[in-house]
């Protein structure tokens, strides 16, 4: 069995507003659309400012998908919210409203979660679990392949030159040839099943594989020296997992490595691997429990990417300050994000700074 999971999110940190219009119709729309049409069945993990602003044609595509069985949503935090990063309260606000809002424009309560950035404490259980989720996306590497205290243990990124070619780093042909071969000996290290995750309450997490969403995505992609059926071969073995994991935005809108990804070749990958196509929480549970220490799915699996920035602890520094109605937004991920434009940040600012400005003339 072989399972996806498309996270959509237009707050994303390298999407300006002026495109969000062009986001809905050339991602979202054709990426869903496609899946129907091939009776595809996946998980849509969409954040509830998101839902909030789509459009009504891309609403009932999602509404023709869940009345068919085919798209399950996740629940998530309302605005893409790095969840370990807040106050309990303020964590459980997020839940909450996301959930609210699928309830409202789409009549549907998830019971499976998706904690932005898979950035996951012991904490997480307790309040997803208060909230009817029996089920958590988690990161693979770090569940399995990272130390209890990494100050000891340096957590070791499996595609390190992926990552480097990535980057641009010198030689970028070299670093990614090397790379290939780090991939393929990297899915030496991917368990298959979901599994009891053990924390302040215990919950059922199914493994997301950065190493699968990589293969998937080179594939899909057409990278160079990489094909959908060179892809099934090197998958092939595998079964009971999540094949791709991440955004939906790659689908038509957002280049990775200037290439678009195909839902049509992505459609072609799934039927080449030859298992059935299920919802995640399918997957069989697997023995064993396994505690998940704080982390993400960042490379070295901290949240130093969201948290170590002095531009993002000033923001960070606001959370527990501003009014309820801004906190519902400054808390989005993707101000601090991975690589945001300009105006992310300045957003943030300019609601940090609004929001003082309407306490002073109310005390005044």
């Amino acid at each position: 069995m072989f399972s996806i999971v498309l996270h959509a999110n237009i707050q994303y940190a390298e999407i300006p507003r002026s495109e969000w219009e062009k986001v809905f119709e050339k991602s979202y729309y054709k990426t869903i659309s496609v899946l129907l049409s091939r009776e595809v069945r996946f998980h849509l993990n969409i954040t509830g400012y998101t839902v909030e602003h789509l459009p009504k044609r891309v609403i009932e595509l999602v509404r023709d998908g869940i009345s068919t069985g085919l798209i399950e949503l996740t629940g998530t935090s309302y605005s893409h919210a790095i969840l370990p990063l807040l106050n309990l309260d303020t964590a459980e606000e997020q839940v909450k409203l996301d959930k609210e809002v699928k309830a409202q424009v789409f009549g549907v309560e998830p019971r499976v979660f998706w904690p932005p950035e898979l950035a996951y404490d012991p904490l997480l259980p307790g309040i997803i679990r208060r909230n009817k989720y029996d089920h958590v996306y988690v990161d693979g590497e770090a569940l399995f392949y990272t130390s209890i205290n990494s100050f000891f243990h340096e957590y070791k990124y499996p595609l390190m030159r992926l990552e480097k070619a990535r980057r641009g780093s010198r030689p970028i042909l070299l670093n990614y040839l090397l790379g290939l071969l780090e991939l393929k000996k990297s899915l030496k290290r991917v368990k298959p099943g979901k599994y009891t995750v053990i924390g302040v309450e215990e919950i059922i997490g199914i493994p997301v594989w950065v190493q699968l969403n990589t293969l998937t995505i080179l594939a899909v992609g057409e990278f160079p020296l990489m094909n959908v059926k060179r892809a099934s071969k090197w998958a092939k073995g595998l079964g009971d997992v999540v094949v791709y994991g991440t955004d939906i935005e790659f689908f038509g809108y957002r280049s990775i490595g200037g290439r678009l990804l195909s839902p049509e070749k992505l459609v072609e990958f799934l039927e080449l691997l030859g298992g059935e196509i299920v919802h995640a929480e399918e997957l069989p549970l697997m023995r064993g429990k396994y505690y998940l220490k704080t982390s993400s799915w960042a490379p070295d699996k901290s949240l130093d990417i969201w948290a170590r920035d002095w531009d993002n602890r000033r923001i960070i520094m606001f959370y527990d300050k501003v009014s309820k109605r801004t906190r519902r937004v400054l808390v989005n991920s993707d101000f601090l994000g991975w690589e945001p434009l300009p105006e992310k940040k300045l957003e943030a600012y300019k609601l940090i700074y609004e929001d003082w400005l309407e306490g002073r003339r109310g005390g005044e």
